[in-house]
């Protein structure tokens, strides 16, 4: 893990950044003063940027690669709760609880820069820009009700549903009745996400292929009939 300097005004991860929901709603110039103090870090793959437990000062902005929140159950099993990929904030809602501790793990599914949001500044503007905290509590309602419906898929739709509905949510390419599917992270960690088991994905993926909807080579899969592949989303 390396501190790679501090966040550059007009820079292509800056802009993105001000696209985010939690900062779209800033003042520009309150949004350029908490860019000051904003860290880049680079990490290898396997680094860990904080662990469960750890008091919460900052929260993060992916720029470049991957990262797993983890848990640890005590008979050592992990279960990835979440992968955040570019262009996403995580760890942001500690800021706003009183026990500022980290609830989950957080390793780099391979090499990744993050840039890390310290939440007393963060919170500074926030709590003096009454617009701003509005503005961000209506993209938070949006974003809860995102998660309700996933907890709802994960809870409701048998496994082969959760599959396919990953399988659609990763399209990349469609034309017509057949559609790319490009699987960007590894397949245990595909399958956690699931809350199936890797051999359980092994064996949902190739009964499809048996029925010829489709067809994988390495991370792309090929869907040669959509229309076949739906019925189960």
């Amino acid at each position: 893990m390396v501190d790679s300097g501090r966040m550059k005004s007009g820079s292509p991860e800056y802009e993105s950044m001000r696209q985010d929901y939690l900062f779209s709603g800033l003042e520009p110039k309150d949004f350029a003063a908490l860019m000051q103090n904003v860290t880049r870090i680079s990490l290898d793959k396997g680094d860990v940027l904080f662990h469960r437990g750890d008091v919460a000062k900052y929260f993060y902005f992916v720029d470049v690669g991957h990262v797993e929140l983890n848990l640890v159950a005590p008979t050592g099993q992990k279960k990835v709760l979440e992968v955040i990929g570019p262009g996403r904030t995580f760890a942001e809602a500690i800021a706003f609880m009183r026990d500022q501790k980290y609830p989950v793990t957080s390793v780099a599914l391979d090499a990744a820069v993050v840039c890390q949001i310290p939440n007393h500044d963060y919170l500074e503007i926030i709590y003096r820009d009454p617009e701003a905290s509005m503005r961000l509590l209506g993209d938070v309602c949006r974003l809860l009700h995102a998660r309700v419906r996933e907890i709802e898929r994960l809870t409701v739709q048998n496994a082969n549903d959760r599959l396919v509905s990953y399988l659609i949510e990763h399209i990349v390419e469609s034309n017509e009745d057949e559609a790319t599917v490009r699987l960007d992270l590894p397949r245990h960690v595909i399958a956690s996400r699931l809350s199936i088991t890797p051999e359980t994905l092994s064996r949902l993926l190739r009964s499809l292929v048996d029925q010829g909807v489709i067809t994988i080579e390495d991370r792309l899969i090929y869907v040669r009939s959509m229309t076949r592949l739906r019925p189960y989303d």
